[in-house]
């Protein structure tokens, strides 16, 4: 095949992945504002869930479903391949997840959501396989967080009556949510804008002022939303892809060893602040001295401490994914009544901390799967640092967030959050970026697979191997004949 011919091959190929770049990111769009967007625009306080309740978007969901498993279909050559390069453990929890409708203490409602969750799963193989290229991921969600944020500050100033929330409470009254249902939606949608444009600005990608603008909005949004923890996850976030993207040359083998003890550092301050481990406390000690507030930052550890209570009752498989907390306030005949009861009346809602969440839901396996998950989603982002530094310096700042968020919000792996989808779509990016790097080092596409260096040598380098000068010094006989 001619070298010409190669590049028509190419060009074509190119030509068929980007036709479905519209369609794909669209898909994104959808699951991101399906969730934020109060049901019926009503911003009246009386919504508590997202659009799912109307006709018209359960249609569109089937139809994100359809056009996303017709894409995989069209590309199925590629789903094997992909598959065995995803976070396992990424897998494991979605089939655990599935699995739990076995032993759920409220099947209706975790079918609902695992429902969602593998309509949702045929969308993230679509984008990471249809319309490739390395900044797919940011292709993907930046627009979409960016339009969110920017909708929410004209809506904020145009109609504060509706954009912020008016509640007595002090963590609440004249916090923004803008055109999100609550403050903390916002803050994560804003959280993730300021991650991406600050990496963009860092990348140079889309042009610096562009890039500060959209930063500068996002970091606006955070702070108005008063959303502590997503602006502390943030700015970590945007610190760590500094320092892995402008260290010197000769620092940038130490910045994986300590991104992977800065993430440990996070998942044990999340174990000290659970009691999972007694006396593990006394080593964040110096925490309250220093920031003046317990280990929660919220006094949030009476929840915390009624869900353990709750955990001790199925501690190994959990009570089923997403079956325990109502949207509304439970009834007597439901299992978080007792919450109520214990909490003198008020009701969270939540867990507010993610890894004490998947605890309570899938219990100890679900929390080891997540750990797993958290763990080789890292060192997926640290072997793409390799080769592309800016793109695994972005992973590893998303996964700090993530790993920060979640010690105040349930957002790990959950279907009804918007985090999930910003992070499966990165799950399912990382992988495909790493089988592409793959492919560059091994072109001929022999050579990744275990015990594939016992191949034989290609032609070229076995011609090469041959046709060395007699006078070579790395030969002993140089010069004999």
């Amino acid at each position: 095949m001619t070298a010409q011919s190669r590049r028509s091959r190419m060009s074509s190929a190119s030509r068929r992945e980007t036709g479905f770049s519209f369609l794909t990111s669209a898909m994104a769009w959808f699951m991101i504002l399906v969730i934020v967007i109060p049901g019926n625009l009503d911003y009246s306080g009386v919504a508590q869930e997202g659009v799912e309740g109307n006709p018209v978007t359960r249609a569109l969901w089937f139809a994100i479903f359809g056009v996303g498993v017709i894409i995989v279909l069209m590309q199925m050559s590629q789903v094997p391949r992909l598959l065995r390069q995803l976070n396992v453990f990424y897998l494991l929890f979605l089939a655990l997840a599935v699995a739990s409708l076995a032993w759920s203490i409220d099947r209706e409602l975790t079918g609902r959501k695992l429902v969602r969750m593998i309509m949702m799963c045929s969308a993230f193989l679509a984008i990471a396989i249809a319309a490739w290229h390395p900044r797919r991921f940011q292709e993907a969600i930046r627009p979409v967080v960016t339009a969110v944020v920017f909708a929410s500050i004209v809506f904020a100033l145009a109609r504060p009556d509706l954009a912020l929330h008016h509640e007595l409470n002090a963590e609440l009254i004249n916090a923004w949510h803008g055109v999100c249902l609550t403050k903390n939606q916002l803050g994560s949608v804003a959280s993730f804008a300021f991650i991406l444009w600050t990496h963009a600005l860092l990348a140079k990608e889309p042009g610096r002022v562009k890039a500060f603008i959209g930063a500068s909005a996002a970091m606006l949004c955070l702070i108005m939303s008063r959303s502590e923890t997503s602006t502390i996850a943030s700015v970590l976030a945007a610190i760590a892809m500094v320092l892995m993207t402008r260290t010197p040359g000769s620092m940038r083998r130490q910045m994986p060893f300590l991104t992977t003890g800065l993430v440990m550092l996070i998942l044990l301050y999340s174990v000290a602040m659970l009691n999972v481990v007694p006396g593990l406390q006394i080593l964040l000690a110096p925490i309250p001295m220093i920031t003046g507030k317990d280990l929660t930052f919220s006094n949030r550890a009476q929840i915390w401490a009624v869900v353990v209570e709750h955990i001790r009752y199925r501690p190994l498989l959990g009570s089923g994914y997403g079956a325990f907390w109502l949207t509304n306030a439970p009834t007597p005949d439901k299992e978080s009544y007792f919450v109520i009861q214990r909490l003198s009346g008020f009701y969270p809602g939540s867990s507010h901390n993610g890894y004490l969440q998947i605890l309570n839901d899938l219990g100890a396996v679900g929390l080891i799967f997540l750990l797993g998950y958290v763990m080789v989603f890292l060192r997926q982002s640290v072997r793409l640092y390799a080769t592309d530094r800016t793109q695994g310096a972005l992973f590893v700042g998303l996964l700090l967030q993530q790993a920060t968020l979640n010690l105040q919000e349930p957002n790990w792996l959950n279907a009804i959050i918007v985090d999930f989808v910003p992070m499966s779509i990165a799950t399912t990016c990382l992988a495909r970026a790493l089988l592409e790097a793959k492919s560059r080092t091994n072109p001929t596409g022999q050579g990744m697979a275990r015990g594939a260096r016992w191949l034989p040598r290609p032609p070229a380098l076995q011609r090469r191997r041959l046709i060395r000068p007699a006078s070579s010094p790395l030969r002993p006989d140089s010069g004999r004949r």
